[in-house]
């Protein structure tokens, strides 16, 4: 038996009188309740009960390591009964990292339904266009573009990959929209990009697949500084859905080529919320990614 549950079963004795009883409150015959006394005894060189064939007493020793080890037992008890708490009712730092063109459109402004329902909740939110989000070094939920490989991670999309090639209504008043993905090089093209790679739309529909390099007065690494853009009158821009839906339904934004499905080469895949697999996932993480998934389609 390991030293820490035989210090439980000699408090169990000293406190009922009884090896019997002691032994049965943890699933030990007397036969394994006494030799586990006897071995701790052994291991310390010291008598800590004294046994009749009715009762079990402790020693002076017994005694004295009676008052030091109960709440010291006690406060380990409770450390561990707060750490099982964490992870049944929604409590504690929620630490997330995530894409800043989503987070600020999807998340922020779904904080305070959040903490309304799971008050014990603090979040420490970071928002960033870095490619790779993990839930690595402290952080308990990446969100990010697509579902990592590794099987120590767990994924759970939130939005799905779909883009939209669109204009302001401002941008078209001065020439004709495209008729067809080619005439895309007769327009200003707003990327969106990382370091010093091209810009590269996708294009599938009636007449097959290609790859259009795309040119245009501006590129850049934020997605929702090409939508600002974009409404500003500065050129078409490939954006998902998820971001400019609701610019299309008021009509500051026009959607185009929509018997094509496009996207930004390297950048069509969904928007999840990623945890590290565990046993037993915290609260806080279940409940806060649920709260996301709300709205969203499965």
């Amino acid at each position: 038996m390991d030293r820490l549950r035989a210090l439980r079963l000699f408090l169990r004795i000293a406190e009922t009188g009884s090896i019997t009883g002691a032994g049965r409150a943890m699933g030990l015959s007397r036969t394994a309740a006494s030799k586990a006394l006897a071995e701790l005894e052994a291991s310390l060189a010291l008598r800590l009960v004294d046994r009749t064939t009715r009762h079990a007493t402790a020693t002076e020793a017994g005694r004295i390591l009676q008052a030091r080890l109960a709440p010291v037992l006690g406060e380990l008890d409770a450390a561990l009964e707060h750490a099982r708490t964490q992870h049944d009712t929604p409590a504690g730092v929620l630490r997330v990292v995530a894409r800043r063109s989503f987070a600020l459109r999807h998340v922020v402004p779904r904080l305070a339904e959040f903490r309304a329902a799971c008050p014990l909740v603090e979040i420490d939110l970071t928002l960033t266009e870095a490619p790779g989000l993990a839930p690595t070094d402290g952080v308990d939920v990446a969100i990010r573009l697509g579902a990592p490989a590794e099987k120590s991670f767990v994924s759970h999309r939130l939005a799905d990959g779909a883009r939209v090639l669109c204009v302001a209504p401002a941008y078209l008043a001065a020439r004709p929209p495209p008729a067809r993905p080619e005439d895309l090089a007769q327009h200003d093209c707003l990327g969106y990009r990382r370091e010093a790679e091209p810009v590269v739309w996708r294009a599938e529909g009636p007449g097959g697949a290609q790859r259009l390099a795309v040119r245009g007065p501006l590129r850049a690494n934020s997605g929702e500084a090409l939508r600002l853009a974009a409404l500003e009158g500065l050129g078409l821009v490939l954006l998902p859905a998820w971001m400019v839906s609701d610019d299309i339904a008021a009509g500051r934004l026009v959607a185009l080529l929509g018997g094509w499905r496009m996207s930004p080469l390297g950048y069509d895949e969904p928007i999840c919320a990623v945890h590290a697999a565990a046993p037993r996932v915290p609260a806080k993480i279940t409940a806060f990614i649920a709260h996301l998934r709300q709205g969203w389609p499965d």
